[in-house]
């Protein structure tokens, strides 16, 4: 069982009818033409970014996403405390927006391969010389991989198309990676969480910018899920998403690696680590490190 981007719009469909007050609406289309949709929960003047399966593999993390939302939105509905949080007060204060699958077909292709009568099949072979996609395929239908295509320190990490690690020809050279920059650059985010898979741990920091409130908060998201601190090395360490959130705009931006294992994470694993995700999400949207950092403020 995996989740690819037919059931990630059944299910938006599916929560869009059972909740008013969510939002749903497209920020662009990938390389083949698939609607990136985009969620929206809330008015309030924070606004938070959550954002996942950059990677084809990946899609646990859209999985989640989902889950999350509608259970974030039924407590809201019903008034409720979510894992001990007061959703009636982070709704009313934070616009949460959530992009589940920056790269639909990087998802489709890794879960379903990709049919011969596509005009992108004959491509991706001549570009990057194999012949199944299933199980090793992290790129969008270019080949190229999306967290390595913004401008933070960006660099070709292999030279040509590939499964995962090219970062294309230029940085945001890909309409997935414009599609989420343009979203940012249009509604003025205060914090943004880019989930991947696997490794349970936290990255807050790009190339020593991160301010301490990024890393007071980072403390409590891994205080609430258990999940590791860790500074990213080697190809980790530059051109992704929230590399070029913190670089750009000096706010919080965070990598979340969910679960543990090899890639792809099965399916069955959700139930085992929604907990603790939910739970450093829900710490974010709470915002507890900025409301810290405004009583330090009045006390000095």
């Amino acid at each position: 069982m995996s989740y690819d981007y037919t059931q990630l719009t059944n299910d938006i469909n599916l929560l869009t009818q059972n909740f008013n007050f969510i939002e749903s609406f497209s920020i662009g289309e990938s390389i083949m033409e698939k609607p990136i949709p985009c969620l929206r929960i809330g008015k309030g003047s924070r606004k938070i970014l959550l954002a996942g399966a950059f990677h084809g593999l990946e899609y646990l993390t859209a999985a989640f996403l989902i889950k999350f939302t509608s259970d974030y939105a039924a407590h809201i509905l019903g008034n409720t405390s979510f894992f001990g949080y007061d959703t009636a007060e982070i709704h009313k204060n934070t616009s949460v927006y959530l992009v589940p699958m920056v790269n639909p077909d990087g998802v489709d292709i890794a879960v379903n391969g990709i049919d011969i009568t596509n005009p992108h099949h004959r491509a991706l072979i001549s570009m990057t010389g194999i012949h199944s996609f299933n199980l090793v395929w992290q790129s969008n239908a270019r080949g190229v991989d999306l967290n390595h295509n913004y401008d933070a320190k960006w660099s070709m990490v292999v030279e040509e198309c590939a499964p995962t690690k090219y970062g294309g020809e230029y940085p945001e050279s890909e309409p997935e990676t414009r599609a989420v920059t343009n979203l940012i650059r249009n509604t003025d985010f205060d914090t943004l969480l880019a989930f991947h898979s696997q490794g349970r741990e936290i990255y807050y920091d790009f190339d020593g910018l991160a301010a301490e409130k990024s890393r007071r908060l980072a403390e409590q998201m891994a205080s609430e899920s258990g999940y590791a601190l860790k500074s990213p090395a080697g190809t980790a360490a530059f051109g992704g998403c929230k590399d070029w959130f913190i670089k750009e705009y000096g706010k919080s931006g965070f990598t979340v690696e969910i679960g543990f294992g090899k890639n792809p994470l099965p399916m069955s694993q959700l139930d085992k680590i929604y907990e603790e995700n939910a739970r450093l999400t829900l710490c974010a949207l709470n915002g507890s490190a900025n409301k810290q950092e405004r009583t330090e403020s009045k006390l000095s």
